[in-house]
């Protein structure tokens, strides 16, 4: 009987032994630069380093999945920036179709850039060349880290600010993964427009109350049950980026100013509020430095502005 007891005990340690041998393998993988293949394993290393995550979707009948694989997931300057700027995972659809379901994934190949909380930071669809998936793998490192940036710093300043003056003042709205901290943040988000709407069809069209939902400590409307869906999916496809405050006096100031809805701009799919056409057109100077614009947004009428 003790026996038995001893053996049982043995099988238990080992399982955990071995569970613990495949994680710090899979740690070691993308450390040394291979991509991993296990999604949970890909989340705890990214709170472990405070890392997005790369998921690449694919699946073995898939001919642009089979080309991508070859010249462009493996070469060493992607394959260099594992467990550096993000961590990589793939993933194979048919053996996970509720990864598909849940990331809403339509075609492959597909690949979405994750925060460490799971929310999206962007996406793309399709075979990508080379030269095209590493910037997008760049601008999307690139936002995720100035976010976190701007959060350390805000974070810091309000710490010291309680300490001196044993007062707040300032107000902070929080997210799943960031703080930002801004004065006197909107509570209705675009003024009521529906972000889906404007994102999908540049269309100014007033969301309905009933088809409300909070992001980032901001309220959107939508304007109907079918968009509310959409968007919870992936609200930051949609909602203003940075909470809405002006990237160009973030950059240069390091305030957040809630910027105006008659100043707005599209860039790279991603929506930015300005305070004024000044701040505006200085982003459009240069838009990876401050995050980006192609199309302009005007309230009265939709712009369409390309930068050179």
């Amino acid at each position: 009987m003790q026996s038995t007891k001893w053996n049982s005990k043995k099988c238990y340690l080992s399982i955990i032994t071995i569970t613990v041998t495949l994680i710090a393998i899979s740690i070691n993988q993308s450390l040394a630069g291979e991509w991993l293949h296990d999604f949970k394993i890909a989340q705890k290393m990214s709170k472990q380093k405070d890392l997005p995550i790369l998921l690449h979707f694919h699946a073995s009948w898939c001919g642009p999945c089979r080309q991508m694989d070859q010249s462009v997931l493996n070469t060493q300057v992607l394959t260099s920036q594992f467990g550096k700027r993000f961590i990589a995972v793939k993933i194979d659809s048919d053996q996970n179709q509720h990864l598909v379901e849940r990331f809403n994934v339509r075609s492959l190949p597909s690949d979405i850039l994750l925060t460490p909380t799971g929310t999206i930071i962007t996406r793309t669809e399709g075979m990508q060349a080379k030269n095209t998936y590493l910037s997008f793998l760049g601008r999307g490192a690139s936002r995720y880290e100035n976010d976190r940036r701007v959060y350390l710093a805000q974070k810091s300043k309000q710490e010291l600010m309680q300490k001196l003056e044993q007062q707040e003042t300032t107000e902070s709205f929080e997210t799943e993964e960031n703080t930002y901290v801004a004065t006197e943040p909107p509570k209705l988000g675009l003024d009521g427009y529906s972000p889906v709407t404007l994102t999908r069809d540049r269309k100014w069209e007033k969301g309905k109350e009933e088809f409300n939902w909070p992001y980032q400590g901001i309220t959107y409307h939508l304007a109907s049950q079918t968009e509310l869906e959409i968007f919870k999916i992936d609200p930051g496809r949609y909602a203003p980026q940075l909470l809405g405050c002006d990237p160009v006096i973030l950059n240069k100031q390091d305030r957040a100013i809630p910027g105006n809805l008659k100043y707005g701009a599209y860039y790279d799919q991603n929506l930015y509020l300005f305070v004024d056409v000044e701040s505006r057109n200085e982003f459009k100077k240069n838009p990876d430095r401050y995050s980006r614009t192609m199309h302009v947004l005007k309230i009265e009428q939709l712009e369409t502005a390309v930068l050179r």
